[in-house]
């Protein structure tokens, strides 16, 4: 028996609940996130009017999401650890530890529905455009309200705080439990290993959604905004596919947020940075006419105060 639509909106309700007590929606509808991106980047955002989305195991960082699985796996332990006179909890439980183990010949998220944009609350700030901008780059700030596109696709905060995610972990390891012993009914204990497979597999959709959300701490002067977009059926057609360096990579393009499209074909954009490069001056009358051409009248641009740091 697969798990049903009731149950899959139960997971979906205990997740939405641990981000709001993560901290991830603590932010205002008013404030400008940035997205740094050199100028192809920057190109191609305008002239599309659309947002690339990273399919989460094809991030530039490839361990990015192996920090909160490993908060899990270890949350999980600590769950088996009370568990010793219960043999039913602990016999899934070392089965989840199975399910979610990094092996990287068969990785446990590579076709995982989740797609990643990633911004920066700073504005002009040097380490961003060092990492991402570099020479003839450039900064888009774009109010955060306007990137709250559905339910399924919006802006969370990135949670650098290690108490809250440690709680975290521990709920969802704790509810992990909870779901699979509740849902056990006659037809499903036939088969218990069956159905610990087919549970984890429903359960992992939801969880996953927050693994991009957590970040070390020692991440933290990156202040990131994610928006998190889960893929759906009719989107999949639309999936590219590019080679990078040391993997091939798979990312979506994300149109202009639903509430504005009833207005304007055009994103949020509240402000435009440009980065060093030979002739700012110059670039900076072409990106006040390519903003003009593209609907953007009036948005401000401004020169980069950083200066780029050099090895």
């Amino acid at each position: 028996m697969p798990v049903t639509l009731e149950e899959n909106e139960k997971y979906r309700r205990f997740v939405s609940d641990i981000a709001v007590e993560m901290g991830v929606f603590d932010f205002d509808g008013e404030q400008i996130v940035w997205h740094y991106t050199n100028g192809p980047g920057f190109l191609g955002i305008l002239q599309s009017s659309t947002l690339y989305a990273t399919q989460v195991a094809s991030l530039n960082d490839a361990r990015e999401t192996k920090y909160a699985s490993d908060l899990y796996r270890d949350a999980v332990k600590d769950l088996i650890a009370g568990k010793t006179d219960d043999a039913e909890a602990t016999t899934f439980l070392n089965r989840v530890l199975e399910y979610v183990k990094e092996d990287p010949n068969s990785p446990t998220h590579g076709s995982s529905k989740f797609f990643v944009t990633c911004f920066s609350a700073d504005e002009d700030e040097l380490t961003q455009w060092d990492r991402y901008g570099g020479d003839n780059g450039y900064a888009i700030g774009f109010l955060a309200r306007g990137l709250l596109r559905e339910p399924s696709s919006r802006l969370y905060r990135v949670v650098y705080d290690r108490d809250k995610q440690v709680r975290a972990a521990q709920k969802i390891a704790e509810g992990t439990l909870m779901f699979f012993l509740e849902s056990i009914d006659e037809e499903r204990a036939k088969d218990l290993e069956k159905w610990s497979r087919d549970f984890f597999a429903a359960w992992d959709e939801w969880v996953y959604k927050l693994a991009p959300l957590a970040k070390d701490a020692t991440w933290r002067n990156e202040n990131e905004f994610r928006i998190v977009h889960e893929l759906k059926v009719s989107e999949f057609p639309q999936v590219r596919f590019a080679q990078k360096k040391t993997m091939m990579s798979r990312y979506l393009a994300l149109d202009t947020p639903s509430w504005l499209k009833w207005r304007s074909p055009r994103l949020p954009i509240a402000k435009v940075l440009i980065g060093h490069g030979n002739h700012p001056s110059f670039t900076a009358v072409s990106v006040r006419l390519l903003l003009d051409q593209m609907g953007y009248v009036g948005v401000p641009v401004e020169m980069t105060k950083c200066s780029l740091r050099r090895a």
